[in-house]
C-alpha cells in the first residue's frame, strides 16, 4: 500500500509539475516543439527514477503522470499542431516497439524457467491457480468499477473483459524482483504470463457471443481501396483539365497515382531517372507542381465530403481524409526543404 500510494502521489506531483513546465515553455516560445518532444520521451524515465529513489512504485507513478498529461495534451492540441502530431507519431512508434519487446522478454523468460524446472525436476503448477485467481479477481474489480461509473451491466461486462494486459504488469513484476528469491521470481513470472494469455484468449472467445460480428478486415480494406481509387480519379481529372508543362504534369500524375499504390517499378525508375538528369524543377515549375497537387487534393476532399454523407462509409472516409490533409501539409509546410 505504501509503494502504490506513494507512487500515485509522486505521479500526481510530478505530473502537475511537468504540465506547468511544458505550458510555460510553450508560452515562452512557439519554436520549442522539438524540446517538447524530447521532454515527452524523457519524462517517464525521470519520474520512474525519482519514484524508485524515494522507495515507491515508479511504474504506478508513471501511469498516474501519463493519465494527467493525456488530459493536458487534449486541451492544447491546437496550440502547436506540429508538436502534437509529432507526439502522436512518437507514441505509436514507442507503443509498437515496447509491446513487441514485452512478448519477446516473456518468451525468453518462460523458456529459461521451463528448462530450469525440467532439469531440476521441480515442476510446480501452483502458478496456474494463482494466475486464474488473479484474472478472475481482475474481472470482478473491472466489472464493479464499470457499474460504479454508470455503465449498464452489459457495458461493464465488455469493459471487464476488454484490454490486453502485459507491459505494466510485467514492469510491476520486475519492480519487485529485487526482493524475491529466484524461485519466487519464476513463480511470479509464470503467473503474470498466464494472466496476460488469459486476457488475450478469453475475450477472443467471449466476444464472439457478446458482440455483433464485425466486418472482416479484408472487406474493410476492399472498401477503402475502392474509395481511394475513386478519390484519386477525381484528383487526376482535375489535373487533366489544367494546362501544365509536360514534365510537371507527368510528375503530378505520378504522385497522384502513387496515392492508390498502382505505380510500378518501371514508373518509379522512370521518374527517378528524369529527376536525376534534370536535377530539380525551376522555381516556376516547382510552384506549378505544388499548385496542381493542391488543386487535386482539394478535388479529392470535395469528393470525400460528398461521400461522407453516407453513414456506412463515414469511418473509412475519415481515414482517407486524414491521408489527404497530411499530403497537403507536406506541400505547404515551410520547413519542407523540397518546397
Amino acid at each position: 500500500m505504501l509503494s502504490a500510494g506513494g507512487g500515485i502521489l509522486v505521479g500526481i506531483v510530478f505530473g502537475l509539475g511537468m504540465i506547468s513546465f511544458q505550458q510555460g515553455l510553450r508560452r515562452f516560445s512557439r519554436s520549442t516543439y522539438n524540446a517538447q518532444d524530447m521532454l515527452f520521451l524523457i519524462t517517464p524515465f525521470f519520474i520512474y527514477f525519482v519514484a524508485e529513489e524515494v522507495g515507491v512504485s515508479g511504474i504506478i507513478a508513471i501511469v498516474c503522470a501519463g493519465l494527467m498529461q493525456n488530459s493536458e495534451s487534449s486541451r492544447s492540441r491546437f496550440a502547436h499542431p506540429r508538436q502534437f502530431h509529432n507526439g502522436l507519431v512518437l507514441i505509436d512508434l514507442a507503443r509498437e516497439i515496447l509491446n513487441n519487446m514485452i512478448f519477446v522478454v516473456l518468451g525468453i523468460l518462460i523458456v529459461r524457467i521451463i528448462r530450469a524446472d525440467l532439469i531440476a525436476a521441480d515442476l510446480d503448477f501452483k502458478w496456474v491457480i494463482a494466475g486464474v485467481t488473479l484474472y478472475v479477481a481482475m474481472l470482478v474489480v473491472r466489472y464493479v468499477y464499470g457499474l460504479f461509473t454508470g455503465m449498464a451491466a452489459r457495458g461493464s461486462l465488455i469493459f471487464s473483459l476488454g484490454g490486453v494486459h502485459g507491459a505494466v504488469t510485467l514492469a510491476l513484476v520486475f519492480s519487485v524482483a529485487g526482493s524475491l528469491t529466484d524461485h519466487q521470481f519464476q513463480f511470479v513470472i509464470m503467473t503474470e504470463t498466464l494472466l496476460v494469455l488469459l486476457s488475450m484468449i478469453v475475450p477472443s472467445v467471449a466476444f464472439k457471443f457478446i458482440l455483433k460480428a464485425d466486418i472482416p478486415d479484408t472487406v474493410i480494406q476492399q472498401r477503402i481501396d475502392k474509395l481511394r481509387r475513386e478519390m484519386v480519379l477525381e484528383g487526376i481529372n482535375a489535373v487533366n483539365e489544367m494546362y501544365l508543362p509536360a514534365n510537371v504534369k507527368s510528375s503530378v500524375l505520378y504522385d497522384l497515382r502513387d496515392q492508390k499504390g498502382v505505380t510500378t517499378f518501371r514508373d518509379f525508375w522512370k521518374q527517378w531517372s528524369a529527376n536525376s538528369r534534370n536535377d530539380e524543377f525551376s522555381d516556376a515549375e516547382r510552384d506549378l507542381e505544388r499548385q496542381a497537387l493542391l488543386w487535386a487534393f482539394r478535388s479529392e476532399r470535395r469528393y470525400l465530403n460528398m461521400i461522407a454523407q453516407r453513414e456506412e462509409l463515414r469511418e473509412y472516409v475519415f481515414e482517407l481524409y486524414n491521408e489527404v490533409v497530411l499530403a497537403e501539409s507536406i506541400l505547404i509546410d515551410p520547413q519542407n526543404g523540397r518546397n
